[in-house]
């Protein structure tokens, strides 16, 4: 093993923290008073309780759609004052769902959400919009994996605007399991990033308020069985205007769903699909291509779960090459009852050139771990090839991390050092000087020693809407853990799609990957963390460096131009 070292160039500022890694939570985020929790005086649960309701939970509700048994109990967090647990001990058919108090909001307002939760099955977090004109809508922000062992936090921000009048937010779950949330709170918030809403464009669907024809159905559309089961296709109505309905019984296999002509498109334009569902399964949200020459392609953009109150999805999708028509809609695979409305497909397509002018990759690696320095980068050297080293200052130093001057050699053969944080941990579990403070000390840290630390990757890959407002003061570029390829239409300088490789990294996803990158143009960010010269069945995040080599010579194989972070963001923001 190797001793620990010593500091011998401007590095040596950094205190040396050698165990971050290993602390439990309240000790990484340097006790109760650094963890995430609304500002004294401003949390809005607490001052916004419902008249009907159980006082213990404040105004939180539990319902359920369909057939489960469910129970709600409230007490006292270890982060907050109110701590829920929902249990559904018996599942059969619908949603679940946990309801925050309706909060109003006053306008041109920043708010944020959060709760630190765990839980046993997958949810999804919703959003109750309320609106001056006496409408509402219910919006899915984003799906949550089971994480039933550890503390983890869930997040959401917005700005009310001149149109929405109160809140309230919403955890639907499908499943038997237990979701535990601590600390809840909604409070305004100048410290987090809202996105601009996107300008007005045409909708391209066409007849999304269904008007009917001369037979009484709406006019350009139909309804698609295929497989084996009896379907019935409704049009009906509300207080909201006419809906789609498919029933489904009998199902032994096949689809149904409701369609609208294809529309003409052309390779690498990019659309935002939007509609309101709901329904007692999952559903599926499939785009469908048309080819030039014949043949069709299909592409799963998500499954949404049952949900027994209209909710409003969103998904991106950009045109593959070869592709001439597209058509996304909602498809059902199995037995139950699913209605569909507001359609909307409109072009978000970036002015200019549709790609850039070549494919690229970049080889990052995390952590600082010096298996790298010592296995990887020889054999990156052969090819010619440089890299991204994202750190944590607080491990310099320290045993099996780089040393400072294996950094400064890095940094001067071409390779980027950047910021994995000043240690490593969730950086949404933190107050938010704690997140300036990560963020900050680890970026002088580094630029002190002349390392010249533009971009940034999360540490565990998670980010919300405040760590992002901090992450946009000091860096450029921020890489999280999103799958994907980065395109000129789709890329987000500060959620940087990636590809992840592991030990159960197969030679046909990477090929696949590459052969994406280089089909759509795009910026292939590939992810590592430590490279073992021998199998490490303990680690799935440790790769060998005979796997390491082989992923090499596909990289060299493909043509691709191989860049580090900087040089490829640079090159792609000038494009």
């Amino acid at each position: 093993m190797r001793p620990s070292r010593v500091l011998r160039h401007p590095l040596v500022v950094i205190p040396l923290v050698a165990a971050v890694m290993t602390m439990g939570w309240l000790r990484y985020t340097q006790g109760q008073e650094s963890v995430s929790r609304a500002d004294p005086g401003a949390e809005l649960f607490g001052t916004a309780v419902e008249a009907v309701g159980n006082a213990a939970t404040r105004g939180w509700r539990i319902d359920h759609s369909l057939d489960a048994s469910v129970s709600l109990t409230a007490g006292s967090g270890s982060v907050g004052d109110l701590a829920l647990e929902v249990d559904v001990s018996r599942y059969v058919s619908g949603d679940v769902t946990l309801t925050s108090p309706r909060i109003a909001v006053t306008p041109q307002q920043n708010y944020l959400f959060k709760t630190y939760y765990s839980s046993g099955p997958a949810f999804t977090l919703l959003a109750h919009y309320f609106y001056l004109d006496g409408t509402d809508r219910l919006v899915a922000l984003g799906d949550y994996p089971a994480h039933p062992r550890a503390r983890s936090t869930v997040s959401a921000a917005f700005s009310s605007g001149d149109t929405v009048s109160a809140v309230q937010y919403v955890f639907r779950l499908a499943s038997v399991g237990t979701l535990q949330i601590d600390g809840p709170y909604l409070q305004p918030a100048q410290d987090v990033y809202v996105p601009e809403p996107p300008p007005s464009s045409p909708n391209l669907i066409p007849n999304p308020s269904l008007d009917a024809d001369r037979s009484g159905m709406p006019a350009q559309w139909s309804f698609y069985q295929s497989g084996w089961a009896n379907g019935e296709y409704l049009v009906q109505s509300d207080s909201r205007g006419k809906y789609l309905e498919t029933q489904i019984r009998d199902y032994q296999g096949g689809e149904a769903k409701w369609q609208y002509p294809p529309i003409p498109v052309q390779a690498d334009q990019h659309y935002r699909f939007a509609a309101t569902y709901r329904s007692d399964q999952q559903v599926d949200v499939v785009a469908e291509f048309e080819l030039k020459g014949g043949g069709r392609q299909f592409l799963n953009l998500s499954t949404v779960p049952p949900a027994g109150d209209w909710t409003t999805l969103t998904e991106e999708v950009q045109v593959p090459a070869g592709a001439t028509s597209l058509m996304l809609t909602l498809v059902s695979h199995g037995n139950g009852t699913t209605a569909v409305r507001d359609y909307e497909l409109v072009d978000v397509t970036r002015p200019g050139d549709a790609r850039w002018n070549r494919p690229l990759v970049s080889i990052t690696f995390d952590d600082g771990w010096q298996s790298a320095y010592d296995q990887a980068v020889p054999l990156m050297q052969k090819y010619g090839y440089t890299g991204t080293f994202y750190v944590n200052p607080a491990t310099i130093e320290t045993r099996r991390f780089l040393t400072a001057s294996e950094l400064q050699s890095l940094h001067r053969t071409g390779n980027d050092i950047a910021v994995h944080g000043y240690e490593d941990g969730d950086l949404t579990l933190l107050s938010a000087d704690r997140i300036d403070y990560q963020l900050a000390t680890g970026r002088d840290a580094l630029a002190e020693a002349g390392l010249e630390p533009n971009d940034l990757a999360t540490p565990v890959g998670r980010s919300d809407a405040q760590v992002e407002w901090y992450a946009r003061k000091y860096f450029q570029t921020v890489r999280g853990m999103e799958a994907g390829i980065n395109t000129r239409q789709n890329l987000d300088p500060y959620n940087l799609k990636v590809f992840s490789v592991d030990s159960h990294t197969t030679p046909e996803a990477f090929a696949g990957a590459l052969t994406e990158a280089r089909e759509s143009g795009g910026w292939l960010i590939l992810v590592y963390h430590q490279i073992s010269s021998q199998p490490d069945g303990s680690d799935r995040a440790t790769i060998t460096k005979n796997v390491f080599a082989s992923q090499l010579e596909m990289i060299g194989g493909s043509g691709i131009a191989v860049e580090p972070v900087s040089r490829a963001f640079a090159e792609v923001r000038a494009n």
